[in-house]
C-alpha cells in the first residue's frame, strides 16, 4: 500500500504543486483525484482516505469553493430582439483541495 502512495504522490507532484499563482489555481476534491489516479493506480488497495492521507503528506490544504450558476432573470422577446438575461447566482460551496497546476514540462 505504501508504495501505491508514493506513486500517487509522484504522479500529483509531476502535474500540481501546493504554491503558485492565483491564474494557476484551481480545485480538486478527494473523490476526483481517486478517479485521477485510477487508471493507474488498483482501485481496490487504495480509497479516499489514502487520498486524504497524500494530499496531507504534501502540504496541500483545503478552501471553500463556492459554485455559482445562471439563472434567466427575463427570458427576452425573440420576435422583438431582445436577448434573454441571466444572473450569476451561488448555487453550491464545497470544501476541496487547493492545488496549482504546473506548466507542462517546468
Amino acid at each position: 500500500m505504501e508504495d501505491y502512495k508514493e506513486k500517487i504522490k509522484e504522479l500529483f507532484l509531476r502535474y500540481y504543486r501546493n504554491i503558485g499563482e492565483e491564474e494557476e489555481k484551481t480545485y480538486l476534491s478527494t473523490k476526483r483525484i481517486l478517479e485521477m489516479v485510477g487508471g493507474v493506480i488498483p482501485s481496490k488497495p487504495i480509497s479516499e482516505h489514502d487520498i486524504y492521507e497524500c494530499m496531507t503528506d504534501m502540504g496541500f490544504y483545503q478552501e471553500l469553493e463556492i459554485i455559482y450558476g445562471q439563472v434567466c432573470i427575463f427570458e427576452g422577446d425573440k420576435e422583438k430582439g431582445i436577448p434573454a438575461e441571466y444572473d450569476r447566482v451561488e448555487v453550491d460551496r464545497v470544501f476541496k483541495w487547493v492545488v496549482f497546476e504546473k506548466k507542462h514540462g517546468v
